[in-house]
């Protein structure tokens, strides 16, 4: 009885013959969509225990950006030297 519900359950599952298996395509790209959260680990100034931070993919794109441009500033910024 077993042996036959499996061979059942088999068949169902399998595609017929004529039909042809549709091809694995990932349903996500390589890079997250723009509006998907995404979380990531960072570390604490004083803990060991890093914080969850969860944000859109263009929330952390634009991060960068300002991060990159924060650092260019202040590597610009130099003080005068005087001789």
């Amino acid at each position: 009885m077993i042996a036959a519900v499996f061979a059942i359950a088999l068949m169902a599952a399998a595609p017929a013959a004529g039909e042809a298996a549709a091809p694995a395509t990932p349903t996500k790209a390589a890079k997250p969509d723009k509006k998907d959260m995404v979380c990531k680990k960072e570390p604490v100034l004083g803990s060991r225990m890093p914080q969850r931070v969860c944000m859109s993919q263009a929330d952390w794109d634009q991060r960068a950006v300002d991060a990159k441009a924060d650092t260019e500033a202040a590597q610009r910024n130099q003080p005068m030297r005087t001789q």
